[in-house]
């Protein structure tokens, strides 16, 4: 494999470096003002380097082996996720002074990735062939050694889509006064061309929801009287699992098309005004 250097001059690229490697370079990102390449099996780390006649170089600083493909990188300070071909996910980390990559934690299930991101310092998000997403924690607080070496699967959801990129953004223009204006959220992108939102919400905003959900799941019911439950259960090769820490957005906001007679049935059956429940799922669809 290659990686090339363009340069931008007069409005064209020019080629400026060029730099073999051992293998296919299946992704690229700046990492505090360096490079970080996944190639093959290995996550490479180069630094840019001006040789003494003024022309430009790409070096090799260290690395790390032990994937089985790394096709997938992000990173957030010296920490570096990666979304593994086989081997779901891994959280490494850059030490400066010693000047190597070394692993912290891992999921130790077997997923074939399709796309990774890290929402948080301590939570990441992957997508994997079976069309589910799944959320994993970094046990930094942990006793022991083994514990703190595991990334705890904390979410899983069965999307029906396949995801291949994940990114931190919003579709809307955001209120930053607004309550709503504070959730961060990450947009996804799937091989049909859909396009979707992944919101973090605040417990109590996620509590009200989740019973919002189950009650409305009574009354609106899905194509072919499917059940909803079984659909979003994340489900592959190796295990079927409910749904757990995911809500299903598009089901919630639902609520807004149901006739009145209905929406006071469900807002009876919460024991909360309709014009509350209709103010919460017209806030969450702000978000997008």
């Amino acid at each position: 494999g290659r990686i090339l250097v363009f340069a931008v001059e007069d409005g064209r690229l020019q080629l400026i470096v060029e730099k073999e490697t051992k293998g296919a370079v299946y992704s690229l990102n700046a990492f505090n003002g360096k490079l970080l390449a996944a190639i093959n099996q290995k996550i490479q780390l180069y630094k840019w380097m001006t040789r003494e006649d003024g022309s430009h170089e790409l070096q090799s600083e260290c690395g790390h082996h032990g994937h089985i493909l790394a096709l997938y990188t992000q990173t957030r300070g010296d920490f570096i996720v990666v979304g593994d071909l086989m081997k779901s996910i891994s959280l490494l980390v850059y030490k400066h002074e010693e000047s190597a990559i070394e692993e912290l934690a891992r999921d130790y299930n077997a997923n074939w990735m399709t796309a990774v991101e890290m929402i948080d310092d301590d939570i990441y998000v992957g997508a994997e062939n079976s069309y589910n997403l799944f959320t994993v924690r970094k046990n930094s607080d942990a006793a022991t050694d083994e514990e703190r070496g595991r990334l705890e699967v904390v979410g899983e959801y069965h999307l029906g889509e396949f995801v291949n990129r994940f990114r931190h953004g919003s579709l809307v223009m955001r209120l930053p006064d607004s309550e709503m204006g504070q959730i961060p959220t990450v947009i996804f992108g799937t091989i049909n061309g859909v396009i979707g939102i992944i919101a973090s919400l605040p417990h109590d905003h996620y509590v009200f929801l989740e019973k919002l959900q189950t009650t409305l799941v009574k009354f609106i019911k899905g194509v072919g009287s499917l059940s909803h439950e079984q659909w979003r259960s994340f489900h592959n090769d190796k295990k079927t699992s409910e749904a757990r820490n995911f809500l299903d957005g598009d089901l919630i906001e639902s609520f807004l098309d149901l006739n009145r007679s209905k929406m006071e049935e469900v807002a009876k059956a919460m024991a909360v005004p309709v014009e509350e429940l209709s103010k919460r799922v017209e806030e969450l669809m702000r978000l997008h």
